[in-house]
């Protein structure tokens, strides 16, 4: 894949995608989709414990038998995620000649995306690559990220979204008074609140904000 490759957030829930492969890989594809609300369709002749119970316990669709080419119909994202090149081939060709978009996790051959690496923290998503120049560039990258994109941030993040509601209903005619509010409230200091989990500070910060406007 280029490095020059476009950075997109999808909303997964609204595509129909596909994994193909029943190992650790395809486990942590089909368990990344369904974090972010998507539900794979599986195929594959035998999978691993992790991946039937994420199977079992989200009730996705798990075709337990080889591959075909029909499997790649009517889908939106493909991964090709077998330990076997040939068939992680077959399943790209036929992918793309469906107009599907499709993600080789042996690395053979052009991608047409990856996934890359990636925090969730609720609302928060933060994404990262180095292109594969370096796996281990990218992994010190997290291990900093780490310190910032902390679970207290994904909770501020969730809390605002409700905050959001409240604002647009308040001042529904008044934008340039919604902006103002927004720059009142989120603050580096609001921020480094939200960051070391000081979520009682921050829920006042937030009430104050909204009684002084």
């Amino acid at each position: 894949m280029s490095a020059a490759a476009y950075p997109l957030m999808l909303d997964v829930s609204r595509l129909r995608t596909l994994v193909v492969g029943g190992g650790a890989v395809a486990a942590r594809k089909v368990a990344g989709l369904a974090e972010a609300g998507g539900r794979p369709t599986v195929v594959a002749p035998t999978a691993t414990d992790e991946l039937r119970a994420t199977v079992e316990r989200l009730r996705l669709v798990w075709l337990p038998r080889p591959y075909r080419s029909p499997d790649v119909e009517r889908h939106h994202l493909v991964f090709a995620a077998t330990n076997d090149p040939a068939v992680n081939q077959r399943v790209a060709d036929d992918a793309r000649a469906a107009g599907a978009l499709v993600s080789r996790a042996d690395g053979g051959g052009e991608s047409d995306f990856h996934v890359p690496s990636h925090l969730r923290r609720d609302e928060v998503v933060v994404a990262f690559s180095t292109g594969g120049a370096s796996p281990l560039l990218a992994r010190r990258l997290r291990e900093r990220l780490e310190a910032v994109v902390t679970p207290g941030l994904g909770r501020a993040a969730s809390r605002l979204a409700r905050v959001r509601d409240e604002v647009q209903a308040r001042w529904a005619a008044d934008e340039a008074r919604r902006r103002a509010f927004w720059f009142e409230l989120i603050t580096p200091e609001f921020v480094d609140l939200a960051v070391a989990g000081r979520d009682e500070d921050v829920e006042q910060s937030i009430r104050r904000c909204l009684s002084q406007s």
